[in-house]
């Protein structure tokens, strides 16, 4: 096994600003560092914020979602650590930020922190995500929603409030640098797809500047150029003014400075940041102690319950044994990113393969809902056609978050087909998680899968975690506000009564997925391991 696929450095999250880039990688935990000075001390940082020429750090605990809110002198100094789940701040000066917050403990709103004052913003019962503020601080726009998501827009000066809304869509600010101008940025997929419009904020008059059939998720104004993401299966591509600059893996985190700024990751690279200008800068370097040969996916279709199911494939040719792959969300996709887990199957002898099964994002609006009133479903079925693809004698199933659920969908209503199955911070009940999981979730599961009793037990593993006949795996974070640890021990307290076998380790001081780097390369290594040994009996 080569473990040198684990040796990287992923960049999670920056900011620049007036020269200075300031940015969190992944070392043995998450580190802050100010590029060309050095690191800053302070415990699960997450998120970098430059205010002025200070910094302000987002950071957690031990993975539970209930963050707070640092400037750095010399050492950190908390503005807001209060107990609730404070992050996403937006600065006006050290003294007065907008942030997202769930202190009501019924949703996320948007709030004003002010001289030590605290006002909330945002309206109604809905949870506020994508929140942008001009320049000066005038101008807010947030969206507020699920799936039928509303952009509202603030006027700070004359203390008015304009809602941007069509029926059966979502709206948001086009990116974190949202405002050009006397205009605003955003994105609609009213027309089935994520396109790029242009609000006047001087008479609303909204004016369609890119649409067509693929999915924008950023898009922002640089040297009067217009800069934007497009999903085109598998790939996140970055254009400038229609032509693209990167066309593969996944470019994500538009910001501008004097110059152009984004995050990018492929198969064969983890997330480094690089800059724009008259040529392409990368300014980290996640990748310089991993040596490997690694293995680019090719976008193959399939049939399946009357709708065509794209999925990524890797191979090396000549396998016997293959992986089902299935990815989290379910708002989410198969993308060309970087994957040790994905070389180290391959250098293990499998073929994997990622469906995109119906309810994934960047196949317009009319795929993502089609697993709506039915998780656990039509998505399963995806995936359990996906394995006719593999071709191989013996099929092992994994998968993180929702892909963990689905995992263990698979192997309770499939249990025939699978070698092996490792679930990576699952739920697997539907009446619990909806109790425990934490409170923007609960609102995204009424609107998702609903209430219907009938369903919501046919679609929960544990009432037949009987039927499971594969070697089984699951690992946990002991904090998870998400897919609580409590989900993996009614596994376990259920199968220890049927006499059946499972392994699994709830990861202390962890929360939805493994931050610190002891823990993610063991829950790599586990996953890989216990794959490849039941798949070679």
């Amino acid at each position: 096994m080569n473990l040198s696929y684990l040796n990287y450095y992923p960049v999670l999250d920056y900011d620049v600003k007036d020269g200075r880039l300031a940015y969190v990688v992944l070392k043995d935990s998450p580190r802050v560092y100010i590029h060309g000075l050095g690191e800053i001390e302070i415990k699960e940082p997450e998120s970098v914020h430059w205010v002025r020429s200070r910094l302000g750090v987002v950071a957690d605990q031990g993975g539970a979602e209930i963050r707070s809110i640092y400037l750095i002198d010399d050492v950190p100094y908390p503005l807001l650590s209060d107990g609730h789940d404070n992050f996403d701040p937006v600065f006006i000066t050290e003294d007065k930020f907008y942030f997202l917050s769930n202190r009501d403990k019924e949703t996320i709103h948007l709030y004003l922190y002010e001289d030590g004052q605290i006002t909330k913003i945002s309206k109604g019962s809905s949870p506020v995500s994508d929140v942008c503020v001009s320049p000066g601080g005038r101008w807010i726009a947030y969206s507020s929603g699920i799936y039928d998501n509303d952009l509202i827009l603030l006027d700070t000066k004359l203390e008015e409030e304009f809602t941007l809304s069509f029926s059966n869509s979502e709206q948001y600010p086009s990116s974190s640098q949202c405002f050009y101008g006397n205009s605003l940025l955003f994105l609609s997929n009213h027309r089935g797809f994520l396109d790029i419009g242009k609000l006047s904020l001087k008479d609303r008059e909204i004016t369609w500047i890119v649409t067509d059939d693929k999915d924008k998720y950023e898009a922002l104004m640089w040297r009067d150029r217009l800069v934007y993401t497009v999903d085109n299966q598998g790939d996140i591509s970055l254009y400038v003014d229609g032509k693209v600059l990167v066309k593969e893996g996944v470019s994500q985190s538009l910001k501008t400075d004097k110059d152009l700024f984004f995050l990018n990751s492929t198969y064969s690279r983890a997330s480094d940041i690089y800059k724009y200008s008259e040529k392409i800068e990368r300014l980290t370097d996640s990748m310089r102690d991993v040596r490997g040969e690694f293995v680019k996916p090719k976008i193959v279709t399939y049939r399946s319950i009357g709708e065509n199911i794209d999925a990524l494939l890797y191979e090396r040719g000549g396998e016997d044994k293959g992986v089902v792959y299935v990815h989290g969300g379910p708002d989410y996709e198969c993308l060309n990113h970087y994957s040790a887990e994905v070389q180290m199957l391959l250098d293990s002898g499998f073929k994997v393969i990622c469906p995109n099964y119906r309810g994934s994002t960047g196949r317009g609006r009319r795929f993502n809902h089609l697993n709506d009133k039915d998780l656990g479903g039509g998505d399963l079925l995806d995936v359990i056609e996906s394995v006719k693809l593999l071709g191989t004698q013996k099929v092992a199933v994994t998968g993180a978050s929702y892909g963990g659920y689905l995992t263990m969908m698979a192997v309770t209503k499939f249990p025939d087909l699978w070698c092996a199955a490792a679930a990576v911070v699952p739920f697997v009940n539907w009446f619990t998680e909806k109790k425990t999981e934490r409170e923007v979730l609960r609102q995204y599961d009424e609107i998702k899968i609903g209430n219907d009793e009938s369903l919501l037990r046919d679609r929960s593993p544990i009432f037949f975690i009987d039927k499971i006949k594969s070697p089984l795996l699951i690992l946990a974070g002991e904090n998870d506000p998400r897919c609580p640890a409590e989900e993996t021990m009614q596994v376990a307290e259920r199968m220890k009564e049927l006499g059946k076998d499972l392994e699994y380790k709830i990861y202390q001081g962890e929360g939805h997925g493994f931050y610190k780097r002891e823990n993610l390369i063991d829950s790599i290594v586990r996953v890989v391991e216990f794959l490849n040994k039941n798949c070679q009996k």
